[in-house]
C-alpha cells in the first residue's frame, strides 16, 4: 500500500501529528544547518585578524620590507605579493612620514586614509578587521603596513 494512500486512511488526530512531526523535522534541519554556517563564519571572522598578523609579521621580518619604503614602485611589488591571500580585502603601506606609498584593493574600493596620522579615525568607523604592522627602516622611523580583512565569507 504506497504512502498516499496509508495517510489517507489515517485518522485526523494522526495526521495531524504526522504532519506536525514533518514540520518539526524540517526545522530541526534548518536551525542545524544555519548553526553550522554560523560556526563556519565565526571560526573565519577569528581566523582573519590572525592571518593577517602572521602576513603582517613575515613582511616585517623579510627584506622586502627596506626596499618597499623607498619607493612606490617597489611598494607596489610588495602589496602585489600579498595580493593572492584570498581573505585580504586592501592593504595599503605608509613611508616613515606617515604618507601613503601604495594601496592594494580587491573588490569594491575602500577609502584609505592617506596619512598615518588619520588611520585611527579611520579604524573605528571601520568594521572589517583591520590590522597595523610596523614595518622597519634601519635607522629611521619605521613605516606602517595596513592590511583589511574581507567581511565576506570565503568561497
Amino acid at each position: 500500500m504506497p504512502l498516499r494512500q496509508r495517510l489517507e486512511n489515517l485518522p485526523v488526530g494522526q495526521k495531524l501529528l504526522a504532519a506536525l512531526l514533518v514540520l518539526m523535522t524540517t526545522v530541526l534541519l534548518v536551525a542545524n544547518l544555519t548553526f553550522i554556517g554560523a560556526a563556519y563564519y565565526i571560526s573565519q571572522e577569528a581566523m582573519a585578524p590572525q592571518a593577517l598578523q602572521t602576513i603582517g609579521r613575515l613582511i616585517s621580518s623579510a627584506n622586502l620590507n627596506e626596499r618597499a619604503l623607498y619607493s612606490p614602485t617597489e611598494a607596489r611589488a610588495l602589496l602585489k605579493e600579498l595580493k593572492s591571500y584570498g581573505p585580504l580585502r586592501a592593504a595599503a603601506l605608509y613611508d616613515n612620514d606617515g604618507e601613503r606609498l601604495e594601496q592594494m584593493q580587491q573588490g569594491q574600493s575602500l577609502e584609505l586614509p592617506r596619512h598615518f596620522k588619520d588611520l585611527d579615525s579611520w579604524r573605528l568607523t571601520e568594521f572589517r578587521s583591520t590590522q597595523v604592522i610596523t614595518v622597519p627602516k634601519g635607522d629611521e622611523p619605521p613605516g606602517h603596513l595596513l592590511l583589511v580583512a574581507s567581511s565576506e565569507l570565503p568561497p
